[in-house]
């Protein structure tokens, strides 16, 4: 007879704060670096993004400027077949993906957005993944949790037949958003789910 909990693995809430928690407290020490004038590195790891002031954006009064936006990975190449190789430049050109996303928008201005990151080598990038959702859930950053679309890549070929992002109606301008052939999205009714936006308290 099926018993559910012979599959379910038991792994005390403690034991994962004991790993996560450290690293998280480590990631808030980080130093922050403008988006648009990135140091050189290496590696892959965990990056949030943030806007230095939300005024005269539609974040205003919803998004305090300092608060994460958007949290991002990026993993070492041949992580999804398990056959991890040299880490390279991946969270770098992560994130200088994320500026040129930035500065294609008619609306944004790439010289408020800075980003922190943290960097895991070795077997601790096998926690990267669980990085990512853990920051998620500690700062609920409206770009993963509320306002989809800033993170996806281009469409396939014959896929244009989608409708812009979310992301893409608040921002227009990127070059495959303007190829798009879908119904358009409702701004207003986008602009009125961050007026809902609320916070979490980092525990």
């Amino acid at each position: 007879m099926f018993n559910v909990n012979d599959h379910i693995a038991k792994i005390s809430d403690k034991k994962i704060e004991a790993v996560v928690k450290p690293a998280f407290e480590f990631f808030e020490g980080t130093p922050y670096y403008q988006l648009n004038n990135l140091p050189a590195f290496d590696g892959a790891g965990v990056y949030a993004l943030f806007l230095k002031s939300t005024k005269g954006t539609c974040y205003e009064g919803s998004l305090p400027s300092m608060h994460p936006i958007y949290v991002g990975k990026a993993v070492p190449s041949g992580s999804r077949q398990g056959k991890k190789t040299s880490t390279g430049t991946a969270l770098k050109s992560r994130l200088r993906k994320h500026l040129k996303s930035i500065s294609e928008s008619e609306n944004l201005d790439t010289d408020v957005f800075l980003c922190r990151f943290m960097i895991l080598q070795g077997q601790a990038t096998d926690m990267i993944s669980a990085m990512e959702s853990y920051l998620i859930r500690q700062y609920n950053p409206l770009w993963n949790s509320y306002i989809d679309g800033f993170g996806i890549n281009a469409p396939g070929a014959g896929r244009y037949n989608q409708s812009p992002s979310e992301w893409d109606t608040l921002h227009p301008g990127r070059y495959y958003a303007k190829q798009l052939t879908g119904a358009l999205r409702d701004k207003d009714q986008i602009i009125s789910k961050i007026a809902s936006y609320k916070l979490k308290k980092v525990k």
